[in-house]
């Protein structure tokens, strides 16, 4: 799986930036495939999302699974976690965690699992104890589960004595510093008030999975962050719901999306929910503790005609190029994805003239990403698709066949995009695909996706795709443990450009990414600077070098060297 590689050291508190092994840019022709599948005889990894209900239809099992591709053990590799609907026949989903070897298989430890109190939806990963240990959050059909990391790859369930309680139907969930205080606090979203009632298909007949609008919805909901006050803090995370003093009990919907960034422009994180038949809605930071809802007001509520959508999967990136973060959603065939362009703080469909619309129409998307895919400088987007109702008149078997539909890379060129059937690979092969996860799984500086499918084993896809040059930046926070920077947005300039992105694992569907700037720069061959952003809005520069690099970098102390203007050499 291409070469590995070297373990990265970064000096406490200090403001460095570490230079990893030189990677090298994969010569692609233009005839050949950007993905590449691994089969489970090369990764090791053997997992399976199988309902067990699927003749009763419930609803669970055509919403699927997610994904995360993250280090958990701190290695130094990035692990795999799949979401498993349900096991040995029952109603309660799990974990399974595919621990990383040095050889690059996933084969070489036991695969922890971790069980679930209902169907397994979601993955949400984030330090909450500040030990640079991440915790896990296993979203699913009733209780959550909460789990902390003990290190040396064992987990322990610490939902009852954390105080978190969600017994709603969790879906996405992503963890985020919105009070700014150093600890990660952790939102998730809800979906709907399920219970058991027969629907047909589309057009009448046999039954079917029912549309989300049979049933009422449900409110979100946000944990603060509370480890810090507890005088048993190496004990675990603690939690206080504060979903009802933050406002966000103000309102319903059947959330699937979920994602976290400052969407406005003011230096606070912000809350965004893609809602399934309703409008989404934009939690706005008003920096007090309490959130306003501006979907409606900022444009990204529903779609250029005032409809709202069957938003799944959501990302957040600058895909223009002009300094504002954007949105793009992924939704029901019928519906064309939207690309929501940022503008001053507000929002404005722009799918038809970015080229979305037409080739994203026939599709039902849930997973979704945005990065790199050629290391041109431009964010491409990745969807993964399968329809959730058959067609009249479908047959019953294969039971799964109408459902099936093919996943999309739809390439940026200079904010237009198209879509080359031939890159895609074994993405274009159809399925019923729900979770997607990107993260450097072998090494060689391109994102690989890692695919949650239903019915199907779980897929690996390596990127063979990337020409150009590439930049991977991991920034920490030292008095935090040196856990990753959540939050934090990290700006790469090279000569005649600079990209930017946003550290923030938690997006896409039910999934969450490996917590890891990735640019690419095109044929650049140095780095000018970095320059961060950090969580609590204070900034540093940082003194560039090579590409083809991974960098490290620390926050400098607070009472340390002046922030906005000092550079720091490689290490």
């Amino acid at each position: 799986m291409g070469r590995r590689r070297s373990r990265l050291a970064c000096a406490w508190a200090l403001p460095v930036i570490a230079v990893g092994a030189a990677g090298g840019c994969v010569d692609r022709g233009d005839d050949q495939p950007a993905l590449v599948s691994r089969p489970p005889t090369s990764t090791g990894i053997r997992f399976v999302n199988t309902p067990t209900k699927r003749r009763d239809y419930p609803l669970a099992d055509i919403t699927g699974s997610g994904c995360a591709i993250t280090d958990l053990d701190g290695d130094g590799r990035p692990d795999i976690v799949a979401v498993g609907l349900a096991r040995d026949n029952s109603d309660g989903g799990f974990l399974s965690i595919h621990w990383q070897g040095p050889d690059g298989r996933f084969d070489g430890a036991p695969v922890t699992t971790l069980d679930l109190a209902g169907a397994g939806m979601g993955v949400a990963v984030g330090d909450l104890t500040n030990d640079g240990l991440p915790e896990l959050l296993g979203t699913c059909v009733g209780p959550d589960r909460l789990f902390h990391n003990l290190g040396q790859r064992e987990f322990r369930d610490a939902t009852v004595e954390s105080s978190y309680d969600n017994p709603a139907w969790g879906t996405s969930a992503c963890f985020v510093d919105y009070d700014r205080d150093g600890w990660l606090d952790l939102f998730v979203v809800n979906y709907v008030e399920i219970d058991d009632r027969p629907c047909s298909r589309t057009g009448g007949g046999p039954r079917d999975y029912c549309p989300p609008h049979r049933f009422a919805p449900t409110i979100d909901r946000l944990f603060r962050n509370v480890t810090a006050r507890s005088s048993a803090a190496s004990a675990g995370p603690r939690l206080e719901d504060v979903t009802a003093a933050a406002g966000l009990a103000a309102a319903s919907g059947a959330g699937l999306g979920a994602t976290a960034g400052d969407l406005t422009g003011d230096g606070w994180p912000d809350l965004y929910v893609a809602n399934d038949q309703m409008p989404n809605r934009l939690w706005v930071n008003l920096r007090d503790g309490r959130f306003r809802d501006e979907a409606v007001l900022r444009g990204c509520a529903v779609d250029a005609v005032g409809r709202p959508q069957a938003s799944m999967g959501v990302a957040i990136d600058d895909i223009d190029a002009d300094g504002e973060w954007d949105l793009f959603l992924t939704h029901l065939e019928g519906e064309y994805h939207t690309l929501y362009r940022g503008v001053g703080g507000a929002f404005e469909d722009r799918s038809a003239a970015a080229g979305l619309a037409a080739p994203t129409l026939p599709f039902t998307g849930f997973g979704v990403a945005a990065f790199d895919v050629e290391h041109d400088g431009d964010p491409d987007l990745v969807c993964v698709s399968g329809r959730v109702q058959r067609d009249a008149g479908a047959p019953e078997e294969p039971y799964w066949e109408p459902y099936r539909q093919r996943g999309q890379i739809l390439l940026n060129e200079l904010g237009r995009f198209r879509e080359d059937r031939r890159f895609a690979g074994p993405l274009d092969e159809s399925c019923i695909a729900r979770g997607l996860a990107t993260g450097d799984l072998d090494g060689d500086g391109d994102l690989d996706l890692v695919v949650n499918r239903t019915g199907e084993p779980l897929l690996v896809l390596a990127n063979e795709a990337a020409k150009g040059h590439w930049v991977r930046v991991r920034a920490r926070l030292p008095e935090c443990g040196r856990r990753d920077a959540i939050g934090a947005v990290v700006t790469v300039v090279t000569p005649g450009r600079s990209v930017r992105r946003l550290l923030q694992p938690g997006m896409g569907y039910l999934s969450s990414h490996e917590p890891v700037v990735h640019v690419g720069v095109g044929d650049a061959r140095m780095v000018e600077r970095i320059e961060v952003t950090w969580p609590d809005g204070s900034m540093t520069r940082h003194a560039g070098g090579a590409v083809d690099r991974i960098y490290e970098i620390a926050r400098p102390p607070a009472d340390g060297l002046p922030r906005g203007d000092e550079e720091t050499g490689e290490q």
